[in-house]
Protein backbone atom coordinates (compact mmCIF):
# COMPACT_ATOMS: atom_id res chain seq x y z
CA UNK A 1 0.00 0.00 0.00
CA UNK A 2 1.26 3.40 -1.29
CA UNK A 3 0.89 6.10 1.06
CA UNK A 4 0.09 9.81 -0.65
CA UNK A 5 0.03 13.19 1.10
CA UNK A 6 -2.56 15.35 -0.28
CA UNK A 7 -1.99 19.40 -0.12
CA UNK A 8 -4.78 22.08 -0.46
CA UNK A 9 -4.19 25.41 0.61
CA UNK A 10 -8.11 26.20 1.12
CA UNK A 11 -10.62 24.71 3.50
CA UNK A 12 -13.67 26.09 1.65
CA UNK A 13 -16.60 24.58 -0.40
CA UNK A 14 -14.89 25.23 -3.55
CA UNK A 15 -14.26 22.94 -6.82
CA UNK A 16 -10.39 21.84 -6.07
CA UNK A 17 -11.57 21.13 -2.63
CA UNK A 18 -14.52 19.32 -3.99
CA UNK A 19 -12.26 17.36 -6.46
CA UNK A 20 -9.68 16.34 -4.10
CA UNK A 21 -12.58 15.06 -1.47
CA UNK A 22 -14.33 13.07 -4.32
CA UNK A 23 -10.52 11.94 -5.27
CA UNK A 24 -9.61 10.61 -2.52
CA UNK A 25 -13.20 8.62 -1.50
CA UNK A 26 -12.90 6.70 -4.59
CA UNK A 27 -9.30 5.83 -4.73
CA UNK A 28 -8.69 1.99 -4.62
CA UNK A 29 -8.37 1.98 -0.46
CA UNK A 30 -6.64 -1.60 -1.11
CA UNK A 31 -3.67 0.34 -3.22
CA UNK A 32 -3.37 3.96 -1.86
CA UNK A 33 -3.87 5.29 1.90
CA UNK A 34 -4.65 9.01 2.13
CA UNK A 35 -3.47 11.62 4.33
CA UNK A 36 -4.33 15.01 3.43
CA UNK A 37 -2.52 18.36 4.77
CA UNK A 38 -4.48 21.64 5.15
CA UNK A 39 -3.45 25.32 6.06
CA UNK A 40 -6.28 25.29 8.39
CA UNK A 41 -9.65 24.12 9.59
CA UNK A 42 -13.09 24.41 7.52
CA UNK A 43 -15.20 22.93 5.87
CA UNK A 44 -12.99 20.52 3.90
CA UNK A 45 -11.56 19.44 7.00
CA UNK A 46 -14.66 18.72 8.89
CA UNK A 47 -16.04 16.95 5.79
CA UNK A 48 -13.17 14.59 5.20
CA UNK A 49 -12.90 13.90 8.96
CA UNK A 50 -16.66 12.95 9.10
CA UNK A 51 -15.52 10.30 6.23
CA UNK A 52 -12.94 8.45 7.97
CA UNK A 53 -9.78 10.52 6.33
CA UNK A 54 -6.82 11.36 8.20
CA UNK A 55 -5.95 15.27 8.05
CA UNK A 56 -3.11 17.42 9.61
CA UNK A 57 -3.14 21.00 9.95
CA UNK A 58 -0.17 22.81 9.09
CA UNK A 59 -0.48 26.57 9.40
CA UNK A 60 1.24 28.80 7.08
CA UNK A 61 3.05 32.14 7.91
CA UNK A 62 1.72 35.12 5.54
CA UNK A 63 4.54 35.73 2.67
CA UNK A 64 7.02 33.26 2.20
CA UNK A 65 7.23 30.29 4.77
CA UNK A 66 10.69 28.74 4.42
CA UNK A 67 9.47 26.29 8.04
CA UNK A 68 6.59 25.36 6.72
CA UNK A 69 8.39 23.04 3.77
CA UNK A 70 10.40 21.41 6.94
CA UNK A 71 7.50 21.08 8.78
CA UNK A 72 5.61 19.30 6.07
CA UNK A 73 9.11 17.37 5.29
CA UNK A 74 9.33 16.02 8.98
CA UNK A 75 5.38 14.92 8.18
CA UNK A 76 6.67 13.12 5.64
CA UNK A 77 8.97 11.18 7.38
CA UNK A 78 6.75 10.15 10.53
CA UNK A 79 3.75 8.96 7.75
CA UNK A 80 6.11 7.58 5.63
CA UNK A 81 4.91 9.23 3.10
CA UNK A 82 5.26 7.76 -0.71
CA UNK A 83 4.08 10.20 -2.98
CA UNK A 84 3.05 14.29 -2.49
CA UNK A 85 -0.49 15.73 -4.51
CA UNK A 86 -0.78 19.25 -4.64
CA UNK A 87 -3.33 21.12 -5.85
CA UNK A 88 -3.10 25.01 -6.77
CA UNK A 89 -0.24 27.76 -6.83
CA UNK A 90 0.97 28.35 -3.26
CA UNK A 91 0.56 24.39 -2.67
CA UNK A 92 1.89 23.18 -6.02
CA UNK A 93 5.20 25.32 -4.68
CA UNK A 94 5.45 24.13 -1.29
CA UNK A 95 4.92 20.63 -1.96
CA UNK A 96 7.51 21.09 -4.69
CA UNK A 97 10.29 22.32 -2.49
CA UNK A 98 9.01 19.59 0.38
CA UNK A 99 9.70 16.66 -2.43
CA UNK A 100 13.02 17.88 -3.06
CA UNK A 101 14.23 18.02 0.41
CA UNK A 102 12.46 15.18 1.65
CA UNK A 103 13.33 12.67 -2.27
CA UNK A 104 9.59 12.18 -2.44
CA UNK A 105 8.13 12.06 -5.57
CA UNK A 106 5.19 15.29 -6.50
CA UNK A 107 2.27 15.41 -8.57
CA UNK A 108 1.20 19.23 -9.15
CA UNK A 109 -2.69 19.74 -10.27
CA UNK A 110 -3.49 23.40 -11.64
CA UNK A 111 -7.38 23.91 -12.00
CA UNK A 112 -7.36 27.69 -13.17
CA UNK A 113 -5.01 30.40 -14.74
CA UNK A 114 -4.78 32.53 -11.73
CA UNK A 115 -2.28 35.42 -12.37
CA UNK A 116 0.85 33.58 -12.94
CA UNK A 117 0.86 35.64 -15.94
CA UNK A 118 1.46 39.04 -14.58
CA UNK A 119 3.77 38.01 -12.03
CA UNK A 120 7.47 37.14 -13.11
CA UNK A 121 7.90 35.43 -10.48
CA UNK A 122 4.97 32.78 -10.25
CA UNK A 123 6.00 32.44 -13.88
CA UNK A 124 9.37 31.10 -12.57
CA UNK A 125 8.48 29.53 -9.78
CA UNK A 126 5.65 27.26 -12.27
CA UNK A 127 8.15 26.82 -14.71
CA UNK A 128 10.31 24.81 -11.33
CA UNK A 129 7.34 23.02 -10.38
CA UNK A 130 7.01 21.86 -13.48
CA UNK A 131 10.38 21.08 -13.89
CA UNK A 132 10.84 19.08 -10.94
CA UNK A 133 7.62 17.98 -10.38
CA UNK A 134 7.05 14.15 -11.64
CA UNK A 135 4.02 15.50 -13.25
CA UNK A 136 2.30 18.63 -13.25
CA UNK A 137 -1.06 18.47 -14.08
CA UNK A 138 -4.02 21.02 -15.97
CA UNK A 139 -7.66 20.08 -15.50
CA UNK A 140 -8.68 21.25 -18.88
CA UNK A 141 -6.66 21.78 -22.12
CA UNK A 142 -6.95 25.05 -22.15
CA UNK A 143 -5.22 25.32 -19.31
CA UNK A 144 -2.55 23.87 -20.04
CA UNK A 145 -1.95 25.94 -23.41
CA UNK A 146 -2.13 28.66 -21.04
CA UNK A 147 0.88 26.90 -18.87
CA UNK A 148 2.65 26.33 -21.87
CA UNK A 149 2.03 29.87 -23.96
CA UNK A 150 1.69 32.00 -21.21
CA UNK A 151 3.55 31.24 -18.51
CA UNK A 152 6.50 29.18 -20.02
CA UNK A 153 6.05 25.60 -18.67
CA UNK A 154 7.67 22.95 -20.87
CA UNK A 155 5.54 20.34 -22.03
CA UNK A 156 7.43 17.29 -21.06
CA UNK A 157 6.07 17.01 -17.53
CA UNK A 158 2.27 18.44 -18.32
CA UNK A 159 -0.62 16.56 -18.86
CA UNK A 160 -3.98 17.10 -18.87
CA UNK A 161 -6.77 15.09 -17.07
CA UNK A 162 -10.41 16.38 -16.89
CA UNK A 163 -12.51 16.75 -13.42
CA UNK A 164 -14.99 14.20 -13.07
CA UNK A 165 -18.03 13.58 -10.92
CA UNK A 166 -20.57 10.67 -9.66
CA UNK A 167 -23.39 10.74 -12.31
CA UNK A 168 -25.84 8.44 -10.38
CA UNK A 169 -26.23 11.22 -7.85
CA UNK A 170 -27.58 13.61 -10.21
CA UNK A 171 -30.30 11.51 -11.01
CA UNK A 172 -33.69 11.57 -8.79
CA UNK A 173 -36.15 14.05 -10.54
CA UNK A 174 -38.25 14.15 -7.26
CA UNK A 175 -35.92 15.59 -4.78
CA UNK A 176 -36.59 18.84 -7.02
CA UNK A 177 -39.85 19.24 -5.99
CA UNK A 178 -39.25 19.35 -2.28
CA UNK A 179 -36.54 21.84 -2.72
CA UNK A 180 -39.30 24.16 -4.58
CA UNK A 181 -41.23 23.23 -1.77
CA UNK A 182 -38.95 24.48 0.40
CA UNK A 183 -38.89 27.80 -1.44
CA UNK A 184 -41.70 28.45 -1.59
CA UNK A 185 -41.56 28.09 -5.41
CA UNK A 186 -44.62 26.81 -7.18
CA UNK A 187 -44.30 23.94 -9.76
CA UNK A 188 -45.00 25.73 -12.26
CA UNK A 189 -42.85 28.85 -11.84
CA UNK A 190 -39.69 29.11 -14.33
CA UNK A 191 -36.04 28.76 -11.49
CA UNK A 192 -33.01 29.88 -13.37
CA UNK A 193 -30.09 28.51 -11.13
CA UNK A 194 -25.81 28.84 -10.82
CA UNK A 195 -23.91 27.18 -8.22
CA UNK A 196 -20.92 29.14 -7.27
CA UNK A 197 -19.12 31.54 -4.55
CA UNK A 198 -19.88 34.72 -4.98
CA UNK A 199 -16.66 36.22 -6.13
CA UNK A 200 -15.97 38.62 -9.04
CA UNK A 201 -14.61 36.07 -11.82
CA UNK A 202 -17.75 34.53 -11.38
CA UNK A 203 -19.80 36.41 -13.27
CA UNK A 204 -22.53 36.93 -11.42
CA UNK A 205 -23.31 40.45 -11.54
CA UNK A 206 -24.07 39.92 -15.33
CA UNK A 207 -26.67 37.42 -14.46
CA UNK A 208 -28.78 40.03 -12.39
CA UNK A 209 -28.63 42.13 -15.23
CA UNK A 210 -29.84 39.79 -17.76
CA UNK A 211 -32.54 38.89 -15.15
CA UNK A 212 -34.06 42.03 -15.81
CA UNK A 213 -34.67 41.14 -19.33
CA UNK A 214 -36.03 37.84 -18.92
CA UNK A 215 -38.43 39.35 -16.45
CA UNK A 216 -40.41 40.95 -18.83
CA UNK A 217 -40.62 38.69 -21.04
CA UNK A 218 -41.91 35.83 -18.16
CA UNK A 219 -42.83 37.73 -15.17
CA UNK A 220 -43.20 34.76 -12.78
CA UNK A 221 -39.50 33.51 -13.14
CA UNK A 222 -37.26 32.95 -10.55
CA UNK A 223 -33.50 32.91 -10.02
CA UNK A 224 -31.76 30.97 -7.62
CA UNK A 225 -28.29 31.93 -6.81
CA UNK A 226 -26.23 29.18 -4.20
CA UNK A 227 -22.93 30.34 -2.59
CA UNK A 228 -21.71 32.53 -0.39
CA UNK A 229 -19.19 34.98 -0.68
CA UNK A 230 -18.28 39.31 -0.49
CA UNK A 231 -20.23 40.19 -3.17
CA UNK A 232 -23.73 39.05 -1.54
CA UNK A 233 -24.46 42.67 -0.93
CA UNK A 234 -23.55 43.61 -4.24
CA UNK A 235 -25.45 41.66 -5.89
CA UNK A 236 -28.62 42.41 -3.94
CA UNK A 237 -28.40 46.05 -4.46
CA UNK A 238 -28.28 45.67 -8.43
CA UNK A 239 -31.19 43.60 -7.81
CA UNK A 240 -32.92 46.48 -6.27
CA UNK A 241 -31.60 49.16 -8.75
CA UNK A 242 -33.12 47.02 -11.18
CA UNK A 243 -36.54 46.35 -9.52
CA UNK A 244 -36.08 42.60 -9.55
CA UNK A 245 -35.42 41.75 -5.99
CA UNK A 246 -38.70 39.74 -5.55
CA UNK A 247 -37.36 37.26 -8.27
CA UNK A 248 -34.10 36.93 -6.85
CA UNK A 249 -33.04 34.38 -4.12
CA UNK A 250 -29.73 34.02 -2.59
CA UNK A 251 -29.19 30.76 -0.81
CA UNK A 252 -25.65 31.08 0.68
CA UNK A 253 -23.83 27.84 0.39
CA UNK A 254 -25.80 24.69 0.27
CA UNK A 255 -24.92 20.72 0.75
CA UNK A 256 -28.12 19.47 -1.55
CA UNK A 257 -26.72 20.10 -4.91
CA UNK A 258 -28.27 17.47 -6.54
CA UNK A 259 -31.57 18.35 -5.29
CA UNK A 260 -30.84 22.07 -6.17
CA UNK A 261 -30.43 21.38 -9.67
CA UNK A 262 -33.23 19.41 -9.91
CA UNK A 263 -35.35 21.93 -8.75
CA UNK A 264 -34.20 24.57 -11.89
CA UNK A 265 -35.25 24.87 -15.30
CA UNK A 266 -32.16 25.77 -16.34
CA UNK A 267 -28.64 26.30 -14.98
CA UNK A 268 -26.34 29.31 -15.99
CA UNK A 269 -22.79 29.91 -15.21
CA UNK A 270 -21.45 33.37 -16.04
CA UNK A 271 -17.96 33.01 -15.54
CA UNK A 272 -15.18 35.34 -16.38
CA UNK A 273 -12.74 32.56 -15.84
CA UNK A 274 -12.78 28.63 -15.25
CA UNK A 275 -10.95 25.87 -14.99
CA UNK A 276 -12.92 22.39 -15.54
CA UNK A 277 -16.17 23.98 -13.53
CA UNK A 278 -17.78 20.91 -11.80
CA UNK A 279 -20.90 22.67 -11.07
CA UNK A 280 -21.33 22.75 -15.13
CA UNK A 281 -20.45 18.94 -15.22
CA UNK A 282 -23.26 18.39 -12.04
CA UNK A 283 -25.88 20.35 -13.64
CA UNK A 284 -25.11 18.33 -17.34
CA UNK A 285 -25.47 15.27 -15.52
CA UNK A 286 -28.29 16.36 -13.92
CA UNK A 287 -30.32 16.44 -17.40
CA UNK A 288 -30.79 20.29 -17.58
CA UNK A 289 -29.73 22.65 -20.09
CA UNK A 290 -27.10 24.76 -19.80
CA UNK A 291 -25.81 27.85 -20.18
CA UNK A 292 -21.92 29.40 -19.77
CA UNK A 293 -19.28 31.93 -20.85
CA UNK A 294 -17.29 30.64 -23.69
CA UNK A 295 -14.23 31.28 -21.16
CA UNK A 296 -11.06 28.25 -19.98
CA UNK A 297 -12.62 24.69 -20.47
CA UNK A 298 -16.07 25.56 -21.01
CA UNK A 299 -15.53 24.85 -24.47
CA UNK A 300 -14.26 21.86 -23.82
CA UNK A 301 -17.06 20.64 -22.21
CA UNK A 302 -20.64 22.46 -23.67
CA UNK A 303 -20.68 21.60 -27.88
CA UNK A 304 -22.48 25.04 -28.61
CA UNK A 305 -25.90 24.48 -29.42
CA UNK A 306 -25.62 20.48 -29.03
CA UNK A 307 -24.89 20.02 -25.24
CA UNK A 308 -25.48 23.62 -24.27
CA UNK A 309 -25.30 27.25 -24.92
CA UNK A 310 -22.36 29.80 -25.43
CA UNK A 311 -22.16 33.34 -24.79
CA UNK A 312 -19.42 35.83 -24.54
CA UNK A 313 -18.20 36.73 -20.84
CA UNK A 314 -20.11 39.88 -19.37
CA UNK A 315 -22.44 40.52 -22.02
CA UNK A 316 -25.74 40.19 -20.48
CA UNK A 317 -27.90 41.02 -22.88
CA UNK A 318 -26.57 37.90 -24.86
CA UNK A 319 -26.86 35.97 -21.87
CA UNK A 320 -30.64 36.68 -21.42
CA UNK A 321 -31.65 35.89 -25.54
CA UNK A 322 -30.68 32.29 -24.74
CA UNK A 323 -32.53 31.89 -21.36
CA UNK A 324 -35.63 33.25 -23.17
CA UNK A 325 -35.34 31.53 -25.72
CA UNK A 326 -34.63 28.26 -23.64
CA UNK A 327 -37.67 29.30 -21.22
CA UNK A 328 -40.17 29.31 -24.36
CA UNK A 329 -38.93 26.36 -25.90
CA UNK A 330 -39.16 23.01 -23.81
CA UNK A 331 -38.25 20.62 -26.35
CA UNK A 332 -35.04 22.81 -26.90
CA UNK A 333 -34.71 22.84 -23.34
CA UNK A 334 -35.08 19.10 -22.56
CA UNK A 335 -32.98 17.96 -25.93
CA UNK A 336 -29.96 19.98 -24.63
CA UNK A 337 -30.32 18.63 -21.10
CA UNK A 338 -30.35 14.81 -22.85
CA UNK A 339 -27.38 15.66 -24.65
CA UNK A 340 -25.80 17.32 -22.27
CA UNK A 341 -25.75 14.00 -20.10
CA UNK A 342 -25.04 12.34 -22.34
CA UNK A 343 -21.68 14.05 -22.93
CA UNK A 344 -20.76 14.22 -19.03
CA UNK A 345 -21.07 10.37 -18.93
CA UNK A 346 -18.84 9.62 -21.83
CA UNK A 347 -15.93 12.22 -21.07
CA UNK A 348 -15.95 13.44 -17.23
CA UNK A 349 -17.11 10.69 -15.35
CA UNK A 350 -15.15 10.49 -11.76
CA UNK A 351 -14.29 6.81 -12.62
CA UNK A 352 -12.14 7.97 -15.36
CA UNK A 353 -10.53 11.30 -13.32
CA UNK A 354 -9.33 8.53 -10.36
CA UNK A 355 -8.41 5.85 -12.77
CA UNK A 356 -6.21 8.80 -14.33
CA UNK A 357 -4.89 9.87 -11.40
CA UNK A 358 -4.05 6.48 -10.07
CA UNK A 359 -2.06 5.56 -13.10
CA UNK A 360 0.00 8.31 -12.10
CA UNK A 361 0.64 7.32 -8.83
CA UNK A 362 2.31 4.12 -9.65
CA UNK A 363 3.97 5.92 -12.67
CA UNK A 364 5.86 8.17 -9.82
CA UNK A 365 6.44 4.97 -7.49
CA UNK A 366 8.35 3.12 -9.66
CA UNK A 367 10.16 6.21 -11.02
CA UNK A 368 11.39 6.79 -7.06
Amino acid sequence: MKTILHLIETSGPGGAEKMLMSLVENLNQKKYRSVICLLKDGWLNTQLRQRGFETVLIPQAKGLDPGWVYRCVRLIRQKQIDLLHAHEFNMNVYSCMASWLSNVPSIATVHGKGYYVDRWRRRLAYRAVASFSFRMVAVSQDVRRFLIEQVGVKSDNLVSIYNGIDQKCFLRSEDGMQVRKDLGISDTVPVIGTIGNLYPVKGHIYLVKAAAHVVKRFPEAVFVFAGRGALLSELQQEAGRLGIESHVRFLGFREDIPPLLQAMDIFVLPSLSEGLPLSLLEAMASSKPVIATNVGGIPEVIVNEETGYLVPPMDHEHLASRMILLLGDKAKAQHLGRNGRNRVCEKFLLEQMVSAYEDLYDSASVKR
